[in-house]
């Protein structure tokens, strides 16, 4: 039997990640070939593994979800995480966006989303808690520094802006919507200067709060 995509679990409970990899694995689509109880953990099963996606709890002794996943993604670019946690609300989304996580599920919905959340984040595109996206895309627009951000952007802005949050690179966006890598560049540059963002994870952030999810 073969799986498309390799799977590390990262939770504190033994139960809890046996009800994840049973669910997982239903699929026929992963394969579940590590798990951790901590983050220091997590990220020494990541380095050695070099899986395709990682579920990471938040809450877990010694190293948090939050941590190792900045570690993880750090260390390992091509690695797409989703948190799934029991906590779902506003900062929470937050800090998994700043840390590089792809996607952010309540464990209350895992045995009806997980799957669907995993496709998501294994096709390269976010997800988070629709209600959680609504919060944050208010706190968006009450900011007027960024106010008339996402307006002012042309619909190829906002192609190439998404594409690069979720994790594209510019020869690959460049070759999904037909155009030459030195124009994504520049499309880049001039969405840097209008939503006054650096990095991925701020373009990441503009995305999510923005409310224009996919």
């Amino acid at each position: 039997m073969s799986y498309s995509c390799r799977v590390v679990l990262v939770d504190d409970h033994a139960v809890v990640r046996a009800g994840i990899k049973l669910l997982i694995e239903l699929t026929e689509r992963y394969d579940v070939v590590g798990e951790a109880s901590s983050g220091e953990a997590a990220v020494e099963r990541v380095d050695a593994l070099k899986p395709e996606l990682v579920v990471m709890d938040i809450r877990m002794p010694g190293m948090d979800g939050i941590t190792a996943t900045r570690r993880i993604t750090t260390r390992n670019p091509d690695v797409r995480v989703l948190v799934l946690t029991a906590y779902d609300e506003p900062e929470y989304v937050e800090a998994a966006i700043e840390a590089g996580a792809m996607g952010c599920l309540s464990k209350r919905r895992a045995r009806s989303d997980l799957v669907g959340a995993l496709d998501m984040v294994a096709a390269g595109r976010m997800t988070f808690p629709a209600h959680v996206v609504g919060m944050l895309s208010k706190a968006r627009n009450a900011s007027r520094s960024r106010a008339g951000g996402w307006d002012s952007l042309s619909e190829r802005e906002r192609d190439v802006l998404y594409l690069t949050a979720t994790g594209y690179t510019a020869e690959e966006i460049a070759r999904r919507i037909h155009l030459a890598p030195k124009t994504v560049a520049n499309y880049r540059m001039s969405l840097k200067s209008k939503l006054g963002v650096q990095s991925r994870v701020d373009l990441m952030r503009a995305v999510v709060e923005s409310g224009h999810l996919a």
